[in-house]
């Protein structure tokens, strides 16, 4: 027994396990539960905003009912008020008359005369005298219909460009469209401020309800508040934020925007909002919503306390049960054990009693049988081996003969392979001497097949072959003019140009060299290179018109080869020989006609690099 390893009772074990295992069910459970409840808030909360945005949406059409029934007098009263200074201009047929005497009586009301430029020219409200329009396109857009229309015309109620009040704007158009006319009255809401149902207050409604809730401002069209600030300037929209407020501007949808701030999420909402009868740019405006999540993370955390506070509840009373079921459930353990440790010492005849009527007193028995097991199989592998060690005897005995086989053999074939080497060296000598016989007849070709057999094995290593197709193509090489053994030696050695009988004639000898070698077996594999070494790709070669992938590659090889070695040789049709750079430009303008692209590309590649020069 190892007795430098720790003991740990088995009791103490299974009651970590269990204690475990009810700790990882309870966190997941927990885990699952706090998923579930988070998503619940989450949805919650996201239904919340949405009942928040119904409802400001609601309260701002509320309020947009009760400033149109205000502004109905207003307009009753402009229309006359603008009439009357249309009559003076066109009685008079200038602007040049004083504007006060038309307010007599009247506040907070201004008379405008706008030119046909867009820009104020005359005005009761000095501040706003050479105001240009041209900046706002869509109001000027808005200009050119009244002068088109040539009646009288209103605006909803918005913020004027200058002092951001709210006013009530006014137009005639003068019959000869030079001039538009305008009122523009400020309208007080002081009734309807103090019942927070107006665009500047109605905010207050919905966040004394909605503590998640931060901020609600109406924005018009240029982005500027209802709503003033503590210094009494209107709220401009935050420019970090401007790119949503102009995509709800454009679009007309809700634009919801997530952002950390302290800390804290702050959730926006960008709501337009289209005024009841506005026309042009003003009839767009929209609704700044700002949520916090505080609300939210407080539900979440106080989830997390109460998971953490079941899953420890639930882990202590785990542990309490597990160690009382583990000392009920390890008594037989300790008892089967105990006789595994006799055992080990070598006391065999022992009996293990356990009485729990369940597996481990079924153990229990078959572990007493067990150990009278043990002491019978003790007896026979006492005797087993003796047998094993009288046959092991012999395999020895055995083995050292088959290493004197083994060395016998290892020495027959070394000289198999000498004597093979030597038989192949004999064939290619045999074939060399009739490769040789074909060059005797004719006096330009000598030497000829040796060089066109090692111009192709130059191109065999290069295109990296088999050693198999290697040694196909040697033989092939040397004997691809084989054929010519049966063609007359004066047609062989004709220096002039041949008749078209003798041309036939010399065509036949791929088919004659494969007649020749067509009863030596160990040549059988070049038989095709010699029958096809003529052939071309555009199948315009001989014996049989082949083309493309339908020739053999080796005999492609050779082709080439054989071209080569022809065009830098005297011939007795060419009493000069061709240089190697001409010889090479003669293979590249015959790719793809004559000779194989990829063949010709290598076989040039390696007179290049090598410096090969003709043989």
């Amino acid at each position: 027994m190892n007795t430098s390893k720790k003991f740990y009772a088995f009791k103490y074990k299974l009651s970590i396990l269990l204690f475990t295992v009810v700790l990882l069910v309870s966190s997941f459970l927990g885990i699952f539960q706090y998923i579930i409840m988070g998503n619940t808030l989450k949805a919650s909360f996201e239904q919340n905003k949405e009942l928040i945005k119904d409802r400001v949406i609601n309260i701002v059409r509320d309020a947009d009912y009760i400033n149109l029934l205000i502004e109905e007098p207003l307009e009753i009263e402009a229309k006359e008020l603008l009439s009357k200074v249309k009559e003076a201009y066109e009685t008079s047929a200038t602007i040049e008359f004083n504007l006060e005497p038309f307010l007599e009586g009247k506040e907070d009301i201004h008379l405008y005369i706008i030119d046909d430029k867009n820009k104020i020219v005359s005005s009761t409200n000095q501040k706003d005298l050479g105001l240009d329009f041209s900046p706002w396109i869509e109001f000027t857009k808005y200009l050119e219909v009244v002068r088109k229309n040539k009646v009288f015309s209103r605006a909803r109620m918005t913020l004027s460009i200058t002092e951001g009040e709210m006013t009530k704007f006014c137009y005639m158009p003068s019959s000869d469209g030079k001039y538009i006319f305008e009122t523009g009255e400020l309208v007080k809401q002081k009734d309807l401020l103090t019942k927070g149902i107006g665009f500047d207050n109605f905010e207050e409604r919905v966040m004394i309800d909605s503590p998640f809730v931060d901020s609600i401002i109406l924005f018009d069209y240029k982005g500027t508040a209802y709503k003033r600030d503590e210094t009494g300037k209107n709220i401009e929209i935050d420019e970090a934020h401007r790119q949503y407020f102009d995509r709800a501007i454009q679009t007309m949808e809700t634009v919801e925007v997530t952002e950390r701030y302290d800390g804290k999420k702050v959730y926006y909402q960008y709501v337009p909002y289209q005024i009841i009868g506005a026309q042009g740019a003003h009839e767009r405006n929209v609704i700044e919503i700002i949520y916090n999540d505080t609300i939210l993370s407080e539900n979440l955390n106080d989830n997390i306390k109460m998971i953490l506070i079941v899953v420890s509840v639930g882990a202590v009373l785990a542990a309490s049960f597990g160690f009382y079921q583990a000392r009920i459930i390890t008594k037989p353990i300790e008892a089967i054990t105990e006789g595994v440790k006799q055992v080990s010492e070598g006391q065999f005849n022992i009996k293990v009693k356990v009485d729990t009527n369940d597996e481990f007193s079924l153990l229990a028995v078959q572990f007493s049988k067990m150990t009278k097991d043990i002491e019978m199989f003790i007896e026979e592998r006492y005797k087993t081996q003796e047998a094993l060690e009288k046959k092991n005897r012999e395999i020895v005995e055995q083995k050292e003969e088959i290493e004197a086989l083994y060395e016998e053999t290892t020495s027959m074939n070394d000289e198999l392979e000498i004597l093979l080497k030597r038989n192949r060296s004999s064939y290619f000598e045999t074939v060399r001497a009739l490769a040789n016989a074909v060059e005797e007849k004719d006096a330009y070709t000598g030497g000829h097949c040796e060089r066109v057999m090692q111009y192709s094995m130059l191109i065999a290593e290069a295109m990296g072959l088999s050693e198999g197709e290697k040694e196909d193509l040697k033989f092939g090489s040397i004997l691809h003019d084989i054929g010519k053994i049966g063609i007359p030696e004066n047609i062989l050695n004709k220096s002039g140009a041949l008749s078209c009988q003798e041309y036939n004639l010399i065509e036949k000898h791929p088919e004659i060299g494969n007649r020749i070698l067509k009863d030596l077996n160990f040549l059988e594999n070049c038989r095709r290179t010699v029958f096809e070494h003529h052939e071309r790709v555009d199948g315009k070669g001989y014996p049989r018109g082949l083309e493309g992938n339908q020739i053999y590659l080796l005999a492609k090889i050779v082709c080439i080869a054989d071209a080569f070695d022809a065009m830098t040789s005297i011939r007795p049709y060419r009493q000069e020989a061709m240089s190697k750079e001409e010889a090479i430009q003669e293979l590249i303008l015959h790719k793809n006609q004559q000779f194989d692209e990829n063949i010709v590309d290598i076989f040039v590649k390696q007179l290049m690099e090598n410096e090969i020069r003709p043989l």
